[in-house]
């Protein structure tokens, strides 16, 4: 009897699907200064680079807090500082910067998929 080796080969697709965006939660310690108005969060994509008064500011946080949620947060790497300002408005120096690289999206679907079926006829 002849053997027949018969090779079928399909192409499958699959669709990709993307997650949303991400919260981050910053956690420090109180300062102690008895005229303490806040805080104040900033944010960049380059470390260092920081615009103080509104322009990479995030959040406003009150006095008494030491925490703070942002939502929302597209993907990307990211560099955050948190200063404290008093009741007359003066600000103080930046913390030290936190980063992370936020990354919520699935990855990419696989292409070109093949599948093999081997038939031994004899």
């Amino acid at each position: 009897m002849k053997k027949i080796l018969m090779i079928i080969s399909l192409v499958l697709g699959f669709a990709s699907f993307a997650y949303a965006a991400s919260n981050v939660t910053f956690e420090w310690d109180a300062n102690s200064e008895s005229d303490l108005a806040g805080y104040r969060l900033y944010q960049s994509q380059a470390s260092g680079d920081y615009t103080f008064g509104d322009g990479n500011q995030v959040a406003t946080i009150t006095a008494g807090t030491e925490t703070v949620t942002i939502s929302g947060v597209a993907d990307g790497t990211y560099y955050w500082v948190l200063t404290a300002y008093d009741t007359d408005g003066n600000e103080s120096g930046p913390s030290n910067e936190v980063t992370a690289n936020l990354d919520t999206l699935a990855p990419g679907s696989p292409v070109n998929v093949r599948i093999t079926i081997i038939v031994k006829v004899e």
